[in-house]
């Protein structure tokens, strides 16, 4: 007798799309399985004129979904890693990490020109603190302006002239298939990731055995490793998306690397740092990285809004 598994999502077309390609991966290797997929709506799904550092943050797309865990109406959900918070609420557990899609970001221009060739001034569609600081460095004379709504929503009011160039997630585009010129990545080492860009989070009630040990089926080590990184150095910081905040780990054999930066959007200034462990202190290096970039940032008076 096959065992029915009932999965939370968000009812964006991504967020929809990169569930349903979840659970393809658990249907290979839970064949016995099945699974219904439910649309739960989020206090960021439903708030779409107002910048995310304007009413909450991290945290605002995964609340709802939480809910619906507690209350017994879904045994998992499915989220963009970078949209969980740092601190874990009581009674839930993130039971999974597929493999990580592409982490870097895209600027993307319209007609596809080069960063030297936009207008100056030229305005950048982007709501992320962290974003803006990194890519302001980019070209003199840029104005940022605040962007939501879906993919497609996004590439529009780029083809329609509201922006000369906009900043998005390459994970996003490529979960939805969509072409992406060579020229659109931004290299880590010029816009360091989101905490957990790419990454797709599985969680799920802490008490739930069976299907905690059903969704490590799919569990991939190298990136739980690098996401135990850096999100312990967000955690350390204690910070969200109200400002400039970024980690990108890699894991080679038994070693991770991390990269991290902090910065202030309204100054300019940034601090990066990075260092490598064993895999085993993967908690402990982001932790490290994340003490030693608060003292940089007291030196520098950048304030860390918590």
């Amino acid at each position: 007798m096959s065992k029915k598994f009932v999965v939370a999502t968000r009812p964006s077309l991504l967020a929809y799309t990169q569930t349903q390609q979840t659970v393809d991966l658990l249907r290979v290797k839970n064949p016995d399985c099945e699974f219904e997929i439910v649309k739960i709506s989020t206090h960021g799904d439903t708030v779409t004129d107002k910048p995310l550092t304007a009413f909450g943050g991290t945290g605002v797309f995964v609340k709802e979904l939480e809910n619906a865990l507690y209350e017994g109406k879904a045994h998992f959900a499915i989220h963009s890693l970078k949209d969980v918070p740092s601190i874990q609420p009581e009674g839930l557990v993130l039971a999974a990490f597929p493999t990580r899609q592409d982490p870097r970001d895209l600027l993307l221009t319209r007609g596809g020109v080069s960063v030297a060739d936009l207008p100056s001034p030229c305005v950048i569609g982007t709501g992320s603190p962290r974003r803006m600081v990194q890519v302001a460095k980019l070209k003199e004379q840029i104005t940022f302006a605040d962007l939501r709504g879906n993919i497609d929503t996004r590439l529009k009011k780029l083809e329609d002239g509201q922006y000369d160039a906009i900043v998005l997630a390459a994970a996003g585009l490529k979960r939805l298939g969509k072409e992406i010129a060579e020229s659109a990545y931004m290299p880590t080492d010029v816009c360091l990731p989101a905490i957990g860009q790419g990454a797709i989070a599985i969680e799920c009630r802490a008490d739930d055995a069976e299907t905690i040990a059903m969704l490590k089926s799919i569990n991939d080590a190298a990136t739980e490793t690098a996401i135990v990184a850096e999100r312990s150095y967000m955690k350390t910081i204690g910070g969200g998306c109200k400002f400039p905040l970024g980690a990108y780990a890699t894991v080679e054999s038994d070693e991770v690397n991390l990269h991290v930066m902090l910065g202030n959007h309204h100054t300019g200034q940034i601090i990066r740092m990075h260092e490598t462990s064993t895999v085993a202190d993967a908690e402990k290096l982001g932790q490290k990285l994340g003490e030693a970039i608060i003292a940089e940032a007291e030196k520098q008076g950048i304030e860390i809004l918590r």
